[in-house]
């Protein structure tokens, strides 16, 4: 039974939505997947903040037109799989890469994608695999604002650290006598 032209119209309001909301669509081409895996994979992009919607290509190229989003033509072959990284997308990556591994390029292959007004090729679509995690970047961004103070405490304690030294090799020198009166 084809679908009437309000479910369209609903169908691609629902698509805009999620690509509006989303930072990044990744597209995937999938042949022979089972039930099974794609529910891993729904899964696993779950936890990452990601979804995979399978589409009627017609109605999300569409729906891309209406969000001012350009259109990847070349990955539009075959059966594809949208694939909606939210805010973190290196997280939402990295469980489209591990799936890949799990189930074989063969069988599940990214085939480009949209970032922002930018279409990607293949290439750049996997190399979002790549991109560090929301908490990772956190990481590198704490460690680089605090490095320079750690320097500066270093530089700042370092001749006390000094006298310290010269002095306890003094005490050694000495015999202990230094450790007593000290107590």
């Amino acid at each position: 039974m084809p679908i009437t032209r309000a479910q369209k119209a609903e169908l691609i309001e629902s698509y805009k939505e999620m690509i509006e909301n989303s930072h990044a669509v990744v597209l995937a081409r999938y042949t022979g997947i089972s039930v099974q895996e794609m529910e891993s994979l729904r899964r696993g992009l779950r936890e990452a903040g990601a979804r995979i919607v399978v589409a009627k290509k017609t109605l999300m190229k569409r729906a891309l037109q209406e969000t001012n989003r350009p259109i990847p033509e070349d990955a539009f072959d075959g059966p594809i799989g949208f694939v909606f990284l939210g805010e973190d997308i290196g997280a939402g990556a990295k469980a489209l890469k591990a799936f890949i591994k799990e189930v074989s390029k063969d069988r599940f292959a990214l085939t480009g994608g949209i970032l922002g007004d930018t279409i990607l090729d293949e290439a750049a679509a996997t190399a979002l695999a790549d991109l560090p995690t929301k908490d990772v970047m956190r990481a590198m961004l704490i460690s680089a604002i605090t490095a320079p103070m750690t320097s500066l405490l270093s530089l700042i304690t370092g001749p006390q650290r000094d006298i310290v030294g010269i002095l306890q090799a003094r005490i050694d020198k000495e015999g202990g006598e230094g450790e007593a009166e000290a107590a």
